[in-house]
């Protein structure tokens, strides 16, 4: 069988509100091994023998890549790890040096049955499985372990310095932010014939953000969804969806789940052991929505946002 390690830093002053959920998520895929590296004490009852919690903090971690990389990373918010993950192999390697395979996750979302999908058959195809940021999973050598450093000599992918000295946030983990606006790892290796990756977006709900409804990026509307103990499925005008995991992208989910023992129902935006239909919750979302957009778009009101749409503008006809 083959084994897997997959890490995912969490940086902030609390773990998002469905973290134990998360956490369950994990205890139930025996065969995976996770590292979260984190700022943060989890001391929450379970048995994590399949869970690493690495105590560190954001600048200590900047002092490392840096160590690594030779020169200075500028990091100045945990969220620009999204740009470093494909050099998670590297950077994170006493980690997964007995794994045939590891991969990055992110935090605001639930595992189903990872085995179930990621089969030694399907793995033993290919070298990169997902192409988004949200779970990607990396073929533990030399070759995919050093992607991230690679010269594609493509004029719309940053090279990997460019993107660790800046400021602004690249989405260099995944597609990037699309044409003349920048490519992600993702975009440069569908122009390498030599790496086999395997996608299937069917297999994950990716919620889209901007809709309270679930619905999916790959255009499925859940009405709801039920994790129970490392099964996770979704459920669409009474048919059911097996699904390996669910990401909840920019969303503010409220946890009621006192007991992880109990079935778990997640509606829009509810974590609980009934199902609900909110009306007070579609309002609190409405105005969580609009100060949120607010908030991205003076966000990238700066220097550095600006520097990186110039350098893009026209790099792909």
């Amino acid at each position: 069988m083959n084994k897997i390690t997959l890490i995912s830093p969490y940086f902030g002053k609390e773990f998002p509100p469905f973290f134990s959920v998360l956490v369950d998520s994990m205890i139930n895929n025996p065969n995976i091994n996770f590292v979260i590296p984190t700022n943060l004490p989890y001391k929450e009852n379970g048995d994590y023998s399949n869970i690493l919690f690495v105590r560190t903090d954001l600048h200590y971690l900047n002092n490392e890549i840096d160590s690594v990389l030779g020169y200075h990373a500028r990091i100045d918010s945990p969220y620009k790890l999204v740009d470093f993950k494909p050099a998670y192999g590297t950077i994170f390697s006493k980690y997964i040096g007995n794994s045939d395979w590891w991969g990055y996750f992110d935090s605001d979302i639930i595992f189903g049955n990872i085995s179930e999908f990621l089969t030694d058959d399907l793995l033993d195809m290919f070298d990169r499985v997902f192409t988004h940021g949200h779970l990607t999973l990396f073929r533990n050598n030399n070759t995919m372990n050093s992607l991230w450093n690679k010269n594609f000599n493509l004029p719309e992918v940053p090279s990997f310095k460019e993107v660790s000295t800046s400021k602004a946030i690249f989405a260099f983990d995944e597609w990037g932010w699309g044409k003349n606006k920048g490519r992600g790892i993702s975009y440069a290796l569908s122009n390498d014939k030599s790496i086999r990756q395997y996608d299937n977006n069917s297999w994950f709900a990716d919620i889209i953000k901007d809709k309270f409804e679930f619905n999916t990026t790959s255009g499925e509307n859940i009405d709801y969804f039920r994790y129970n103990k490392g099964n996770l499925t979704g459920y669409a005008n009474n048919t059911e969806i097996k699904y390996l995991y669910v990401h909840f992208q920019k969303r503010s989910m409220i946890n009621r789940v006192s007991s992880t023992e109990l079935p778990i129902y997640i509606t829009p935006n509810i974590l609980d052991t009934k199902k609900n239909e909110n009306q007070a919750e579609l309002k609190r979302w409405i105005s969580y929505q609009k100060d949120r957009k607010i908030h991205q778009k003076i966000a990238n009101l700066n220097y550095w946002y600006l520097k990186r749409r110039l350098r893009f503008w026209h790099t792909e006809k």
